[in-house]
């Protein structure tokens, strides 16, 4: 098991780099250049005209998001595990190594945390968004017209009732202000999809400066060949 999980460890440290590449890249893709006034203008549009419809793009980005944080929070916990095997025995001394481990381990924490923070932004995001479009969308009303009639058979006297339903066709034009209120939510999860791939990329960047800077430290912090783990897989 020991060995497994240090070569996913190994594994997951080597593609450091290429995963802050692959987020960029998938910025690059998903958020053209474009202000964030034109932004709320196309997004007001669509409003205006399917007031009641999601706004696929900014629910596609929360998906993106979402799914992006959890292959990260897998990476991460992988390097955390990772470091931890390569913790020596305790002793007196010579802790210089462990130190730099545990100073890395604590900010792989603090990072994953933040990621797995981000999990939510679908949930919020559409909480949000429904309280507005609550006063947006308003349900179609309906009136019942009742009538009775009597029917008389011999000596049975029979009342008979019928219910009509009519749908009103009257819509009043949504309030601008709402449209807009809409649209400014739209927009800002749209800027916080943006921030959080962008503190995913630093993330990597981060950890890979960390493992890059202190790589003997972290798989031989001792300088005595992992001590009795120095049959184990070795990171580096």
């Amino acid at each position: 098991m020991d060995e497994m999980l240090l070569a996913k460890g190994a594994a997951t440290a080597d593609a450091l780099a290429a995963r802050a590449a692959e987020i960029s890249e998938l910025m690059k893709n998903s958020f053209p250049q474009k202000a964030l006034s034109q932004v709320q203008a196309e997004f007001e549009a669509t409003i205006k005209s399917a007031p009641g419809t999601p706004n696929a793009a900014v629910a596609g980005l929360c998906s993106l998001v979402r799914e992006q944080a959890a292959h990260t929070i897998e990476d991460l916990k992988s390097l955390e595990m990772w470091l931890l095997l390569k913790v020596p025995e305790v002793s007196d001394g010579n802790n210089f190594g462990v130190d730099v481990q545990n100073f890395v381990l604590g900010e792989i924490k603090t990072l994953r945390a933040e990621v797995a923070a981000m999990l939510d932004c679908g949930s919020t995001y559409h909480g949000a968004k429904a309280a507005i479009l609550e006063k947006l969308v308003k349900p179609t009303t309906k009136t019942v017209d009742e009538e009775s009639k009597t029917e008389k058979e011999g000596d049975k006297t029979t009342v008979k009732q019928s219910k009509t339903e009519k749908a009103s066709s009257k819509e009043e034009p949504p309030l601008l202000d709402y449209v807009m209120q809409a649209a400014a939510v739209d927009v800002k999860e749209y800027h916080a999809c943006f921030m959080r791939l962008t503190d995913m990329r630093n993330a990597y960047v981060k950890v890979n400066l960390l493992y890059s800077k202190n790589r003997k430290r972290l798989a031989d912090p001792r300088g005595d060949g992992e001590g009795t783990r120095s049959n184990a897989m070795s990171m580096f």
